[in-house]
């Protein structure tokens, strides 16, 4: 689940990182193992309603009726400089920049390269008499295929960087992130 200490709506809570340089998006998440120095993590699901999350009882049924809309959360590899054990509830953080970055990585790299191959087979298919449609179609596929194998790569590749991995901000009960803990001791 998302927080926001201002209400009870989950949303995006954005605060200012350690270095000053941008905006953390947090999520309430669960220690599944731990491994050094990381921690693998498996992120809180929102609730369809408020409805839903503050009764015990089921008051409307929409949260059943839409379950196989919600995506499964899969674990997250993320820094733990808490020291977080397993079964703990945490808060992480992703720096905005970064969840921007793979967003339009993500989306951008395959339509690209999906219109730049269609466009190539087309012309392809023009200097070899072939069908213009079938041709521009198949190379589209390619391109698009090619441009998701592309973003999978790239992705594997960055994850060294710190400033593009998810990291333990605080416990749950928490209230004070950890670059404010370290610069009150």
């Amino acid at each position: 689940m998302l927080i926001n200490n201002s209400s009870h709506d989950p949303t995006i809570l954005n605060n200012p990182n350690k270095d000053g340089d941008g905006m953390m998006i947090e999520q309430i998440a669960r220690v599944v193992s731990i491994k050094g120095n990381y921690a693998w993590v498996m992120p809180e699901s929102i609730a369809n309603c408020a409805s839903c999350a503050t009764t015990k009882t089921i008051a409307c049924g929409k949260s059943k009726l839409f379950d196989f809309m919600k995506p499964k959360s899969d674990k997250l590899y993320a820094i733990n400089p808490l020291h977080a054990k397993p079964g703990d509830m945490v808060v992480i953080g992703l720096h905005s920049q970064a969840l921007v970055f793979y967003s339009m990585l993500a989306y951008l790299l395959p339509l690209v390269s999906l219109l730049v191959f269609a466009m190539l087979g087309e012309a392809l298919a023009l200097q070899l008499s072939l069908p213009r449609e079938a041709s521009a179609i198949l190379a589209g596929l390619a391109g698009l295929l090619g441009g998701l194998r592309v973003v999978a790569w790239i992705m594997q590749h960055l994850v060294d960087s710190a400033n593009s991995q998810p990291v333990i901000l605080r416990h749950k009960e928490s209230q004070f992130p950890l670059h404010q803990l370290k610069s009150l001791a």
